[in-house]
């Protein structure tokens, strides 16, 4: 009976062994083999515009997802600037591709500088992410030192981190006076004034006036503040008892 128990064991443990050999042979050699088969290389985007790219996965047998897009000034816009998983890693089909989309180089605002300091204009162009250019020197009746005139108009739309030219004032031509305020003054008075500035009186127009007193300037041309070239003449008007051109 012993002998005939023993002979029932040894199919089983047969059996036993010979699956065990199975299991090992499938997952050493089978499994491995299978698995190398199933996967897939993952391409190389970087650099690449967003619809090749997606083109190129999805043809891999892989899913693009946009993951974000973010601005850089290495790649243009809509070129992909990040994978994950990245080029050349072997997965299986279907795999999800993440990739980040360049939104180009940031775009921002240009300040209005004109009539600032060089200072304050460069404060400025730095707070909206713009530097200051080449200054130029023109002559102006503005000011010496202030910007008369700025490259690129107000609002545009710029590179971040670029530059803006502008053109500052040196003060007005040599040779150039400004018309003095003469109203008030009287005849002699304001022509010492303009003679100081080497400034001629012009023509002479006589208004009768129950304001001012005889020979007083109540108005002149041009203007006060105008620059005129030295030489040049300044039309009055003044009260006189006979109205009048003289």
């Amino acid at each position: 009976m012993k002998k005939q128990s023993k002979n029932i064991w040894k199919p089983v443990v047969s059996a036993l062994i010979l699956a065990s050999g199975v299991l090992f042979i499938f997952d050493l050699i089978i499994m491995p083999i299978y698995v190398s088969g199933s996967e897939i290389k993952i391409p190389n985007v970087i650099g690449i515009d967003k619809e090749k790219a997606f083109e190129l996965i999805n043809d891999a047998g892989l899913t693009p997802i946009i993951q974000t897009t973010r601005y850089d000034e290495k790649y243009g816009k809509d070129k992909i600037i990040f994978q994950k998983p990245e080029a050349n890693k072997l997965v299986k089909g279907g795999r999800r591709v993440y990739i980040t989309v360049s939104g180009g180089e940031q775009l921002v605002r240009v300040p209005f500088i004109v009539n600032k300091t060089i200072r304050d204009a460069q404060v400025t162009l730095e707070r909206a992410g713009l530097f200051l250019g080449e200054i130029d020197s023109v002559e102006s009746e503005t000011d010496p030192n202030i910007i008369v005139e700025q490259q690129y108009f107000q609002g545009r739309e710029l590179a971040k981190g670029s530059n803006v030219n502008v053109k500052i004032s040196i003060g007005p031509q040599q040779g150039m006076v400004r018309v003095p305020d003469l109203i008030g003054r009287s005849f002699s008075e304001a022509e010492n004034i303009l003679k100081q500035l080497q400034i001629r009186i012009g023509t002479q127009t006589f208004f009768r006036s129950s304001t001012y007193l005889p020979n007083t300037v109540i108005n002149h041309f041009p203007p006060e503040g105008t620059l005129i070239n030295i030489g040049d003449s300044v039309n009055v008007d003044l009260v006189g008892s006979k109205t009048g051109v003289r």
